[in-house]
């Protein structure tokens, strides 16, 4: 019998939506300290990500949030 491990999720809200989702699993765009943008808002905000190496290509507009940098 295998034993199976679940690594912990630690979820992060978006800055600008408040949907909570996982930085490390979900296509979100971390900024400043312990700050993010879920996906749709990042795009939203002008980012652009390429799934293929999966990095964002063009980060988004940060105006107007904050971060606790």
């Amino acid at each position: 019998m295998r034993h199976v491990e679940e690594e912990e999720s630690v979820l992060t809200r978006c800055a600008e939506c408040g949907v909570e989702f996982d930085v490390e699993r979900d296509r979100g765009y971390p900024f400043g300290a312990d700050a993010a943008l879920c996906f749709d808002c990042a795009a939203r905000r002008g980012g652009s990500y390429d799934g293929v190496f999966e990095r964002w290509v063009d980060p988004p507009r940060l105006d107007g949030l904050e971060s606790s940098d």
